[in-house]
C-alpha cells in the first residue's frame, strides 16, 4: 500500500537545546516572532500580598524556552476543572528549573470577569491585558480576513496570540521562543483534543530539555566512561 509522504512526515526543530518533532497538523504562524517582545508591557499579574491585578513585565534576566499560551475563561466548568491541575504543573515544572512562562487569553465577557477568574483560582502566572487583542471564539476561526480590519489586526503585536487560539477554551498551545507552536488542543484547527493531551507533549519536551541541560553539565570524563 502506498502512503503519502506528507501524512507521516514530521518537522524536526531544536527547542532549547532538545530536539522535538512537530506534528505538521499543528497550527502555524504566518512569520517567527520574539515573543517576549510582543508581550512586554502588555501583561497583568495577581499580587499574591495585596490580591490586586497589577501591571507585570518578563525578568529580562530569564531568558525563556517556551511559552503556554492558556485560552481559558470563568464561565467554562471544563476551564475552571483543568486550572487547578495546571497550576500544579507550572509550580512543580518550574520549581525543577523549566524555563517557560503561562499566559492566560481571557475568553471571559468582560474584564472585571477575567480579574474574578484570576483571583479566585489564584492564578500564579501573568495574564494578557483584557482587550489586548480582539478574541472570541468566532474571532479565532476567521483564517481569511481581508480589508482594513484585517490589516489593523495584523498590526497588533499580539496578532499571533489570536492567530494561535482554538475554536473554543480551554485550549493550549505552547511555542518556543519565535513562535513556532510545538503542542496545541487542536489538529487541522477543528479536530479538538482537549486541554490535557497538549499539556502532556509539553511535559515531554521539557523533559528532553532537561536531559539535554544535564548531559552538557556532564563532565567530559564521565561521558568517556574513564
Amino acid at each position: 500500500m502506498q502512503r503519502t509522504f506528507h501524512s507521516l512526515a514530521l518537522l524536526i526543530v531544536f527547542t532549547g537545546g532538545a530536539v522535538a518533532q512537530i506534528d505538521p497538523d499543528l497550527p502555524r504562524l504566518p512569520a517567527p516572532v520574539i515573543v517576549a517582545e510582543r508581550l512586554a508591557d502588555r501583561l497583568v499579574k495577581l499580587d499574591a500580598e495585596s490580591g490586586e491585578i497589577v501591571d507585570h513585565a518578563l525578568d529580562p534576566e530569564v531568558a525563556l524556552d517556551h511559552f503556554l499560551f492558556y485560552y481559558s475563561a470563568g464561565w467554562s466548568p471544563t476551564c475552571q476543572k483543568f486550572t487547578p491541575a495546571l497550576i500544579q504543573f507550572y509550580n512543580e515544572k518550574r520549581a525543577a528549573g523549566a524555563k517557560f512562562e503561562i499566559v492566560f487569553v481571557s475568553f471571559d465577557d468582560s474584564e472585571e470577569e477575567m480579574e474574578e477568574y484570576i483571583t479566585s483560582a489564584k492564578m500564579p502566572w501573568p495574564a494578557l491585558r483584557f482587550g489586548a487583542i480582539e478574541i472570541a471564539p468566532a474571532a479565532a476561526r476567521d483564517d481569511d480576513e481581508d480589508g482594513e480590519d484585517a490589516k489593523a489586526k495584523e498590526d497588533n503585536p499580539l496578532d499571533f496570540v489570536r492567530r494561535a487560539a482554538g475554536r473554543g477554551v480551554p485550549c493550549i498551545a505552547v511555542m518556543d521562543s519565535r513562535g513556532l507552536i510545538l503542542a496545541h488542543s487542536y489538529r487541522r484547527r477543528r479536530d479538538y483534543l482537549g486541554a490535557e493531551k497538549p499539556l502532556e507533549e509539553f511535559a515531554k519536551i521539557l523533559g528532553e530539555v532537561a536531559e539535554e541541560r544535564a548531559e552538557e553539565a556532564r563532565p567530559a570524563s564521565e561521558g568517556d566512561g574513564e
